[in-house]
Order: C-alpha cells, then structure tokens, then sequence
C-alpha cells in the first residue's frame, strides 16, 4: 500500500521493494562470477559503487526519513522502541532459525545440523550473522548471508533517534547539519588516506568506525529531509540539479561520498512524492522489502549450487524473487 503522509500519499514501501530487488540483481553478479567485474553500475562507474551499495544507502535515507516522523508524531519512548523492537526482531531471529537448521545442513559440506553455543545467541540477539560451519564451497562466494551486516548499524539508528528525541534535540537542525557535515568529511579522510580505524571493544558493540561514516550520513539526509520540511522541500528544478552534481560527482576522485548522501537522499526522497509512481503501488498489499532484503542473499546461493557453481547471473535473478505468496505470511513486518 501506499503510505499516508498528513492528508497525501507517497511511494515509499514501492521505493523500498524495488530497492530491495536491486540489492538481488547486484548480488547476482558477484555471487555467480566471484567478483563485481560486471555489475552494470560498478562497470559503469569504473568500481567506484554498485547498484547494492546504492540501494541499502537509500534504505537508511528512507529510514532516517520515516524513524523521525514517527518519534515526532508519538514521541514516546515505550511506542517508538516497540514499533521499532518489532520492526527488525521477529523477521531477523526467524532467518536465524532458518539458516541454522535449513539452509546450513542443505549447503554445508557435512550436511549437518551447527552445533550453536551461547555467543551464537548473543550474535543473533545483536542482529549480528553468528558463526557456522564452512558453507557454498562450490560457489564462487561462500558467505551465508552478506546481506546481514547493514542490520545492526540500522537498528543503532532508531536507538540514536529515540536518544535525540527523549534528550530534545532531534529537532536542533543546525547541530545535525553538523553531525551531517562531519560524517560526510570522515568518509571521504578515511577514503583518501586508506586508514581503517578497528573501534576496539566499542566497535564490536555498536559497529566499526569505517561502517558508520558509510551508512550515517544517508540516515541524518533522511532526517534533515524531514525536520527541514519534506515534500515542500521538493522541486524540478532542484532535482535536475541534485542529479546533474550526481552524474558529475563520479568524475570526480571521493566525488560519490559527498554528492551521493546530499543529491542521491535527495533526489530517492523526492521520488516517494512522484505522483506518476502512484500507480505502482508496490506495496498494496503489505511491505515485503524487509523480507525480501534479509532471505535474498541465501537463496540466489542455493540456486548457485544447485547449478553447480558459477553461473549467468541474469539466469537465477528473478527466480530468487521472495514476494511470491509461498513466502508472503512468513517474511512480512510490519512496520
């Protein structure tokens, strides 16, 4: 369904589908051929991103959106930590039930059920992948589920909301601007100088340094959009501009850090208002994307194997589609 914003509607459980289903096409690339060598956007823009990247970027803008109209309408702390709990938890620890004693026998070597520990537990309680045995190792990538990783920087995100929202100063414009600013310039000194900070105990909480500068500045985009105003910041004429600067920003060496969390969050967000997307509707009946996001990954790696190996990737792409009805009941959350 389309999504009621004060008296109007917006496209955003159809900008977050078909994100969703970008993130699944980009995978495929590197999952079937071991590398991003291919993948369109990666090729077009000389290694710089992929179309994955850009889609889970634009999941945080849309999130860093909608988490601050959702405090500023019920700022209470109980509600919005709920609705929040409920968001990520549920679909996450059935995927973790589900990779445990499913897809890890079906695509381990031993075929055997993991032997889980107690810090499995805790992983999984901290929206982290926890360990299992070696899996896919005829494919060309042998990771389990590589989607997994924006999850707990996502779920920090609504923590930081409901922080600056209980402390009163979700509503400080200026000092996100600057929290903005900032993220954006430590990304672009962490990008030229080729350092990696570790974050230490601290990181292995809350998530590495380096994950962060990625990741935030689309969240707080998301947030300014809607403590600046919204829709009514929204014109053709700043569009154009937004996504010539884009385009130019890639000729550009560390051009996409800067361009991509500015006219990139702004230009995805003046896409939710797009009446022409309207009749998409991608998300009458429910939003799937969430679901869609977390099994993706797994199942294009079963297809893999199944196919005994690398493979085209154009080949599995829509079979590994997770919005059929045979799925629908188990993987919607709601929001």
């Amino acid at each position: 369904m389309t999504i009621a914003d004060g008296n109007r509607v917006n496209n955003f459980d159809t900008l977050r589908l078909t994100l969703a289903v970008l993130v699944i096409f980009s995978h495929a690339f590197s999952l079937a051929r071991g590398s991003n060598a291919t993948e369109p956007l990666f090729s077009l823009t000389h290694g710089q991103t992929t179309l994955g990247e850009v889609s889970v970027w634009g999941f945080f803008a849309i999130s860093g959106f909608l988490i601050t109209q959702s405090w500023l309408r019920t700022p209470s702390p109980s509600k919005f930590l709920k609705r929040r709990v409920g968001r990520i938890y549920p679909g996450f620890l059935v995927l973790s039930l589900i990779s445990a004693f499913v897809i890890i026998p079906v695509a381990s070597d031993s075929h055997a059920f993991p032997n889980l520990s107690f810090i499995d537990i805790t992983d999984t309680l901290r929206l982290q992948q926890f360990q299992s045995p070696p899996v896919f190792s005829q494919n060309p990538g042998t990771t389990l589920n590589g989607s997994l990783w924006s999850i707990p920087y996502e779920f920090w995100c609504y923590l930081g909301v409901l922080c600056l929202g209980i402390c009163g100063i979700l509503t400080k414009r200026n000092f996100l601007v600057l929290v903005f600013i900032c993220t954006i310039a430590a990304h672009v000194y962490l990008q030229v100088t080729g350092w990696i900070p570790g974050g230490g105990l601290l990181g292995k909480i809350v998530g590495s340094p380096l994950g962060w500068t990625i990741v935030l500045p689309y969240f707080l985009a998301g947030m300014l959009f809607n403590l600046f105003g919204g829709r009514i910041l929204i014109r053709t004429s700043r569009m154009l501009l937004a996504l010539t600067l884009l385009v130019a920003s890639y000729f550009v060496p560390h051009g996409v850090a800067i361009a991509m969390p500015i006219c990139g969050s702004y230009l995805l967000l003046g896409l939710a208002y797009l009446p022409a997307l309207n009749r998409l509707n991608l998300g009458r009946y429910g939003d799937f994307s969430y679901g869609v996001y977390l099994y993706a990954f797994p199942i294009e790696q079963l297809l893999i194997m199944n196919a005994g190996g690398a493979h085209n990737p154009l080949g599995f792409v829509c079979r590994s589609d997770t919005t059929s009805p045979g799925f629908r009941d188990a993987f919607l959350v709601s929001r």
